[in-house]
């Protein structure tokens, strides 16, 4: 028997549109008491999961609030299109029926109108996934994020609905309908009320940029609304920098084109008056003298506000405090503008709190690496006062390691419970590709075709050792090495390392020679970030056809049997590709430990890192070495310095650089060799900076100087060019076109210059 409860208005039913109010259901009334509940229509759904929704439970009294609370319920669980209850009496037992209809599972998700994203790039961005109950309000959420995701790819203009084609009665698939049209492309930004700063220097800092000729190759000029809104905070940050802290920055007018193409974009600038510092003052827990204080500060009193030296010195004011244990010191800075005047007082208010200790720390992420291999690296130790710059420096050191993810390298303290004075430091990181196999062949301008071949691992079984193999074969190079390094050998501070080599080179215009031989080395920190090797190498070389009659096979032929001392201070960000930091270096090689060569060898290396602006890098090296005779000892063509080439100076060819001689060659002929010099420096500049930085491409400009000959005989040849270089998987593949700038040199033309592996 069923008794419906439609005559006393008890039947509900819960539907899309359907609403109750306490209007609707009119006064409280009770309904019958539960003996069972009974659900209807679950497919997919467990049963449990809906009696665990409602408050409905047998041996209660239901009334018509409830029942009408519990049908909301199980609705907003998102699994249902509709949901309705009734009463049955079932052999003398009430029996609350609920009967529900299951909305259809997406059995598949497709896409039509993608011409410019694929499919897949498209599903990253959906939390609707396949085999899930269809839910309309995720799906709307979806809309927007393909929305974001074809704004952030260029397509300004891209409109996207969806569709629902049934399969059967229980499955459906999901079909989003695109509308891309072309990507817009910015056209023009133009600048109304900038007096301080040119239109060209405000474009420089911003993300969205017009559409160039390279375009194609970085991705700039595309818009991207998120970008645009960066950049409007970066345009307020540079002109606080510089001095306008009243700076606003109106609302952009961005005008689209009739044809869809293009945007037009007009940003109104109210720079306000440049303000410089009236006078600086400390108050509240001051723990150091005042004119210490003043002394290490950017910021200088008579001197124009800069937002980006505040932000400096409230780090280096806060680690002054940290270095004293405060762990939790807090620096709060208060800008006063003096009244009728462009000039603002800078207050500096410390608050100390209490000395902290570090506790136990703990690292996370290092499915490979061992955890002695970050835990030496760090600067502070369980139990030490808490220090803030220690802290910093231990974490710069991690990176440094090249080891993982730069973003991905967290050091955060926690106060475990009950210990307010103890900070537990927790070290969180991501493990990065350190081993590489790469495979290449190609032309090099150097020593024409070649197939190169290698296998790194620069943390070799997660212990931070370094071992390399490689196998270069040209046309005019071979080359064999086996190189390997433990840098903390039987977890010293002592390094070791040492390998075996063997080159067959053909590259000189005036002989062929073949090298074989070792070396072991042993190193130790002497500084931070200052070590102190000693190098033994051992080495045999053989000379064959030898084009140029000035050279000695006798001389040339031999055992050089040397001992290396150099100092190396190394305080780059990130070893295998810095953007900011130095790179030092002096070495002193004798040559004539046994063996039947001698020489002294002196060389000096300074390498220099320096973000300008954004991403936009600033490379410097300068380098320099001579070579000395030891007893009237003649020193060998072979170990003489020569420039040119992709090396050192890209705007002339190999071995164009040095000391020249006339000679007949052993066809007869009258050619023009380079003998090589005892003396060379040279210099490279460059400026850097992402073509598109998923691809892994860069530009470069760069301009070299150098010489090669004798100290007392100094000619600099100077060169400019631009390249690209390419982060590939098998290594960095740099294509660089050089310009001669001296002598003779300079109207022959460009030279071009393929090569694998950074240049410095």
């Amino acid at each position: 028997m069923s008794l419906r409860l439609l005559s006393l208005s008890l039947w509900m039913a819960f539907t899309a549109g359907v609403v109750f109010s306490a209007e609707d259901l009119g006064p409280r009334i009770d309904l019958f008491k539960i003996d069972r509940i009974e659900l209807q229509g679950l497919k997919k759904v467990e049963k449990e999961a809906v009696l665990e929704k409602i408050g409905s439970k047998p041996e209660i009294v239901l009334d018509n609030y409830l029942l009408k609370k519990d049908i909301e319920k199980i609705y907003s669980m998102k699994y249902f299109d509709t949901v309705e209850a009734y009463q049955e009496s079932i052999a003398g037992k009430n029996v609350l029926v609920i009967k529900v209809k299951e909305k259809p599972i997406i059995t598949k998700i497709s896409f039509e109108g993608n011409d410019g994203l694929n499919d897949d790039d498209l599903k990253g961005q959906l939390k609707t996934k396949v085999f899930s109950i269809l839910d309309t309000t995720s799906v709307k959420g979806d809309l927007q994020s393909l929305l974001k995701h074809y704004e952030e790819k260029g397509y300004f203009l891209a409109s996207i609905d969806y569709t629902e084609k049934k399969i059967n009665e229980e499955n459906i698939e999901l079909i989003f309908k695109i509308k891309e049209y072309d990507k817009v492309k910015v056209k023009k930004i133009s600048f109304l009320g900038n007096k301080a700063f040119k239109d060209e220097e405000i474009k420089s800092i911003l993300q969205t940029q017009e559409d160039s000729l390279f375009s194609f190759l970085s991705g700039s000029g595309n818009f991207k609304e998120v970008n645009f809104q960066n950049d409007i905070e970066r345009l307020k940050y540079f002109y606080r920098m510089k001095g306008y802290l009243q700076v606003n920055v109106g609302t952009p007018e961005i005008t689209v084109s009739e044809d869809k193409k293009w945007v037009f974009i007009t940003m109104k600038i109210n720079e306000g008056p440049q303000f410089s510092i009236n006078k600086i003052t400390f108050q509240g827990e001051v723990l150091f003298p005042e004119s210490d204080l003043r002394e290490k500060l950017s910021l200088k009193e008579k001197e124009t506000y800069s937002e980006e030296s505040l932000r400096k010195d409230i780090q280096l004011l806060t680690e002054l405090y940290q270095d004293e244990g405060y762990a939790f010191a807090n620096v709060i800075r208060n800008l006063n503008i003096v009244p009728g005047e462009n000039k603002v007082d800078v207050e500096f208010s410390f608050e100390k709190g209490k000395i902290a200790y570090f506790g136990k720390f703990k690292i996370k992420g290092n499915s490979k690496s061992r955890d002695k291999v970050i835990r030496r690296e760090l600067l502070i130790r369980e139990g030490q006062k808490f220090n803030g710059t220690a802290l910093r420096q231990s974490r710069e050191n991690v990176q440094r390691l090249g080891f993982f993810e730069p973003d991905s390298i967290v050091f955060n303290t926690v106060s475990p419970k009950d210990k307010e004075d103890v900070l537990d430091v927790e070290i969180s990181v991501k493990e990065k590709n350190t081993g590489q196999i790469s495979l290449g062949a190609g032309y090099s301008t150097a020593t024409g075709g070649f197939f190169q071949a290698s296998v790194s691992q620069a943390n070799f079984r997660g212990l931070g050792q370094n071992l390399t193999f490689s196998l270069n074969l040209a046309r005019s190079s071979n080359t064999f090495s086996i190189d390997f390094t433990e840098p903390y050998f039987l977890d010293s501070k002592w390094s070791l390392g040492g390998g075996v080599f063997i080159t067959n080179d053909d590259t000189s215009a005036s002989y062929s020679e073949k090298k074989k031989g070792l070396n072991v080395r042993v190193g130790y920190p002497v500084m931070t970030f200052t070590n102190l090797y000693t190098t033994y190498k051992l080495e045999d070389t053989r000379i064959k056809s030898v084009d140029d009659p000035t050279i000695n096979p006798a001389l040339e032929n031999g055992l050089a049997s040397s001992i290396q001392t150099s100092i190396v201070h190394d305080r780059r960000d990130d070893r295998s590709d810095a953007r900011k930091g130095i790179f030092l270096s002096y070495s002193t090689e004798y040559t004539g430990i046994g063996g039947d060569k001698k020489w002294i060898k002196n060389e000096a290396e300074a390498r220099g890192f320096y973000p300008v602006w954004g991403d936009l890098i600033f490379r410097s090296r300068f380098y320099t070495a001579k070579l000395d005779e030891v007893s009237s000892r003649e020193i060998p063509r072979t170990e003489k310095f020569t420039l040119g080439g992709s090396r050192n100076l890209r705007g002339y060819a190999y071995e164009a650089i040095g000391p020249k001689q006339q000679a007949k060659n052993t066809a007869g002929q009258t050619i023009t060799f380079n003998t090589g010099g005892t003396f060379s420096l040279f210099s490279n500049l460059e400026f850097q900076h992402p073509l598109s930085r998923e691809a892994g491409l860069k530009w470069v400009l760069f301009f070299d100087a150098g010489h090669a000959g004798k100290i007392d005989k100094v000619r600099i040849y100077t060169d400019y060019g631009f390249g690209f270089r390419w982060f590939s998987p098998i290594g960095t593949l740099r294509f660089e076109f050089g310009y001669p700038m001296t002598g003779e040199y300079k109207n022959q033309g460009s030279q071009f210059h393929f090569d694998i592996g950074q240049l410095f």
